[in-house]
């Protein structure tokens, strides 16, 4: 009976693990076309552009330890699942939820920075832009169901 409540929550440990990382996933995605040739470059002018690339280069530099780690606490639950060390899954897998949430940190306070750098009438435009790309997402996502 042991051995089964085990495989269950490393089961469920599995599960969890696997829906954190596609729905940050999903953010990073929806993050990565926010910058990247997405919305906020078509607002901003090229002295912005070039301030936005120091910013995000050193919120990259700053999160390199951070994602290191979280290397290795992935490469850790892993080893932990195998063996059905339900204690350690328990907490590598909170670890590994508190990394993530320092890398959203990281980033998010470099999307302020840059936000910051936008006049109000760019600000404006911007959030327009995202209305539009909002509604014309969830329009196709509603086709498809």
């Amino acid at each position: 009976m042991q051995i089964v409540s085990k495989k269950i929550a490393a089961l469920t440990a599995v599960a969890a693990l696997g829906a954190a990382s596609f729905a940050f996933a999903a953010e990073m995605q929806s993050i990565r076309h926010f910058h990247r040739g997405g919305v906020l470059m078509q607002v901003m002018t090229d002295s912005q552009k070039a301030q936005a690339k120091s910013i995000f280069q050193q919120a990259r530099q700053s999160a390199k330890p951070v994602r290191q780690q979280l290397m290795e606490t992935r490469k850790s639950l892993r080893a932990a699942i195998q063996s059905g060390n339900t204690d350690q899954i328990n907490q590598l897998s909170a670890t590994e939820g508190n990394e993530l949430g320092q890398l959203m940190a990281v980033r998010s306070s470099a999307f302020s920075k840059v936000y910051q750098t936008l006049t109000a009438d760019q600000k404006q435009k911007l959030s327009e832009l995202e209305q539009a790309r909002h509604q014309r997402h969830h329009g196709a996502a509603a086709k498809a169901s």
